[in-house]
């Protein structure tokens, strides 16, 4: 063979090895992934994002989603911002408030947008030690309490619960924890109090109920009164007995709008439209609801008409729920 077919070969073998390097990257940037952000592992939010990141998962040709833990709500618009996460769980309320640069948020955040309805409802449950002398949540004072992790949706409750009785963080020890670890906290009897807002029958204060050393305090109207102030989003909420263990009594409490999962308005809408038809799926649902008693009513039912949510959409969400005739 001459020079000019030697390096015919080289060029051919050459331009053969880039088109098996050009369709390997291209498979892999085919691979499309996603990051979900929950709340503590003792929440219903992080079970949830499990469930639906698996569906996707199966659903999606090339789907890669993993779901993390994370502080909750707020943090979780913080990594959405900084694009460390691509979708999450959220409080509308909190959502709201990113977008219209209400309280901590300094600026607005307009780009949140909801790929979901309605997942998991929340309770604000404030927990005391039966052996110590807490009756109501004005008694924390002075106690060592959990008030969840700073920058989350559950501190911020705190704040919010503690204001509505005339108390503040000067007013007690407060120990930024999440529920799990304020669980262990409260076994061992190195804190007196937890104020949680997670979903009834969260695992973690049914493991703290278990112990039968501890009982869930109420709201009383005049705080509740306080907190509408603040939040005109709430509303009333009764913990039916024995949704815990050990605990025989209702509990009159409050509670947001349910989370919802939101993204970015700039994730591809496609992507958005077929994230959500896999996780409506008739088989899907059943497979959300039977995580706990807690999402029991996610499904068709928790999707609320545009003009009555607290932030807008994202097209490929509203895509698929007129196409099943949800949304008019």
């Amino acid at each position: 063979m001459g020079m000019k077919g030697t390096v015919r070969k080289a060029a051919m073998c050459c331009a053969a090895a880039l088109a098996l390097c050009f369709a390997f990257t291209g498979s892999a940037l085919a691979e499309t992934f996603i990051t979900m952000g929950t709340a503590g592992v003792g929440g219903m939010n992080y079970p949830v994002g499990m469930a639906m990141a698996k569906i996707w998962n199966a659903a999606i040709p090339d789907m890669k989603a993993v779901a993390i833990s994370t502080a909750g709500a707020v943090q979780n618009i913080d990594m959405l911002r900084t694009k460390d996460i691509e979708v999450a769980t959220c409080r509308p309320v909190e959502a709201y408030r990113a977008i219209n640069g209400i309280e901590k948020y300094k600026e607005k955040l307009p780009w949140i947008r909801a790929l979901s309805g309605g997942v998991t409802a929340d309770a604000k449950q404030v927990l005391a030690l039966k052996n110590s002398d807490i009756k109501s949540v004005a008694d924390l004072k002075g106690k060592r309490v959990a008030v969840g992790p700073v920058g989350s949706g559950g501190e911020a409750d705190s704040r919010e619960i503690l204001t509505a009785y005339g108390l503040t963080y000067q007013d007690i020890t407060p120990e930024y924890v999440e529920a799990g670890q304020a669980v262990e906290m409260m076994q061992d009897g190195l804190i007196e109090g937890a104020i949680l807002g997670l979903t009834p029958g969260a695992s973690a204060v049914s493991e703290l109920m278990l112990t039968g050393k501890v009982v869930i305090l109420p709201l009383s109207d005049e705080a509740f009164l306080n907190l509408k102030k603040g939040n005109p989003f709430i509303f009333r909420r009764t913990i039916a007995a024995g949704v815990y263990p050990n605990q025989d009594y209702e509990i009159l409490t409050a509670g947001d709008p349910p989370d919802l999962v939101v993204c970015r308005d700039d994730l591809d809408e496609e992507l958005v439209y077929q994230m959500v038809k896999a996780i409506y799926q008739p088989k899907s649902i059943e497979q959300i609801r039977d995580i706990a008693a807690a999402v029991r009513q996610y499904g068709p039912d928790f999707v609320t008409p545009p003009e009555e949510m607290m932030l807008p959409y994202h097209p490929g969400s509203l895509r698929f729920f007129k196409e099943v005739g949800w949304i008019k």
